[in-house]
């Protein structure tokens, strides 16, 4: 029987470990990355240092400069015979070319895609691997939201040579025990994208004890397990003096919306940053529908005035701070393989703290003015940035959910919501229209991909249904030689 918690500290321990599912660990050297340049250059220093075995997991990988440059140092640590594995997500990374992936393979390496749909899997798609992760020789481990693309450093695809504003993003390099449970996370995807079993190094020094103050837990995400919303919750109300949120695709449940609300009201300085609008006028009327609730409980909502905010951080009384791959929406909570780390240290808290404030001074305060109108504080020079595609899927759930808001009358509609929901009356009178006017081009589609998915449900059901027949004729033959 374990021993119980006696200190509120250990209290406040046990029950992470609970929620999450891992214990946090000791004796990890943490260094705070910053944005492209930083990223790139601890990517490049620990490959070219890798001396067993190099496991590479990305969302997107890109086939442009800092791409080629990425494939050339994988490739010299696999001629040099070290074990080299990259997996990236089929969606993310569709346009990683060929040749790519094959000259990693002819240098000795291996690459695989995360969950490639197929005419049987219809439904693969959904589910995606949104990790971002480097972990050499088990001791070793880059986490971060930053993704293996020049768009990062603020490259328009397509011109190796215009450099605009880099891309705002926040990973960690760990130095320590955490770095092998980030590799078994690894290993578990790996294998799902059919490769071979997957160890941590023989003679990975996992025990050295470091001159450190750090605490680390790891968060790993899956489909339909949600470690980081239960985790986050917790330390919302956790929370005495500062809650600060960086985060690229924010659509918060209710609940979690509304703790942030309950932290702002009992004295919390709650903060928020976020993307600024895009070169899309009706995007940032959309992103600006569910500020309202959050501005009239005191929580402060900036948004950023770069090119692209994309880091995912979280950091309460400069103490406790989170970084990852995780967004706060549903599709990284419940959808998408993630991988976030929480990190106990005051010293690490403070250079979180002093980041954040660098980036409000990008930034512009969104505020509610006396007509109860949603706006910015001061004008924004205006800047063409770039959507990502994620940011089309967060948008349609915030409609979603300002149009039932609005039809059960469950809360005042502002500017935003009104323009978001008119957007969609008049696509759904489009669709109305089609469908009186030329019912088979709805009618045709809608039966073409029922029958696809259907006849695909069937047939995993009658593989599901012959695996278990053969498990219970096996245990059946099994018992009758026991007997």
């Amino acid at each position: 029987m374990q021993p119980q918690p006696t200190s509120e500290r250990e209290l406040l321990d046990h029950l992470l470990t609970r929620l999450v599912g891992r214990a946090s660990s000791a004796g990890n050297a943490i260094t705070l990355l910053r944005d492209s340049p930083e990223h790139e250059q601890a990517t490049l220093t620990l490959i070219n240092n890798a001396q067993q075995q190099i496991a590479l997991e990305n969302y997107l990988i890109a086939d442009d400069d800092w791409g080629q440059q990425l494939l050339l140092a994988l490739c010299g640590a696999a001629k040099r015979g070290v074990k080299v594995a990259v997996l990236c997500d089929w969606l993310g990374s569709w346009s990683l070319s060929r040749r790519w992936r094959q000259e990693l393979i002819d240098a000795g390496g291996e690459c695989r895609r995360f969950n490639v749909p197929g005419l049987g899997e219809p439904l693969a798609w959904i589910i995606r691997n949104h990790r971002k992760l480097l972990v050499v020789d088990s001791q070793f481990s880059l986490i971060t939201g930053w993704c293996h693309s020049a768009r990062w450093r603020g490259q328009v695809a397509g011109s190796a040579n215009a450099t605009t504003h880099p891309w705002r993003d926040t990973g960690v390099l760990i130095n320590g025990v955490i770095s092998a449970e980030a590799e078994m996370a690894f290993a578990q995807t790996w294998q799902m994208a059919g490769g071979a079993a997957w160890s941590v190094a023989t003679n990975a020094n996992l025990a050295q004890p470091r001159v450190t103050d750090s605490r680390v837990r790891l968060i790993v995400g899956q489909p339909q397990s949600s470690p980081l919303f239960r985790l986050d919750q917790l330390m919302i109300s956790q929370a005495k003096q500062q809650l600060w949120l960086t985060d690229a695709y924010p659509i918060g449940t209710p609940a979690y919306l509304d703790g942030l609300r309950r932290a702002a009201q009992a004295g919390v300085d709650v903060r928020l940053l976020v993307p600024g609008s895009t070169d899309l006028p009706w995007l940032g009327l959309l992103a600006r529908s569910g500020y309202r609730a959050l501005l009239e409980a005191g929580v402060r909502v900036y948004e950023w005035n770069g090119t692209m905010l994309h880091a995912k951080t979280a950091v309460i009384d400069g103490h406790w701070s989170r970084v990852g791959s995780s967004n706060l929406n549903p599709a990284s909570w419940l959808g998408n393989y993630e991988l976030d780390v929480a990190i106990e240290c005051p010293d690490f808290g403070a250079q979180m703290m002093a980041q954040f404030l660098t980036d409000l001074e990008s930034a512009t305060e969104i505020v509610l003015r006396p007509d109860q109108t949603v706006r910015l504080a001061q004008p924004r020079r205006k800047q063409r940035r770039q959507m990502q595609h994620q940011q089309t899927a967060v948008s349609t759930i915030r409609v979603s959910r300002a149009m039932a808001m609005a039809v059960r009358e469950s809360r005042r509609l502002g500017p935003a919501d009104a323009t978001a929901l008119m957007l969609l009356a008049l696509f759904g009178l489009g669709i109305a229209i089609i469908g009186f006017w030329r019912p088979a081009w709805i009618a045709w589609p809608l039966a073409a991909i029922s029958a696809w998915v259907s006849i695909n449900l069937l047939r995993i059901a009658r593989r599901r249904y012959l695996h278990h027949r053969r498990g219970g004729e096996q245990k059946s033959a099994k018992n009758d030689e026991v007997a």
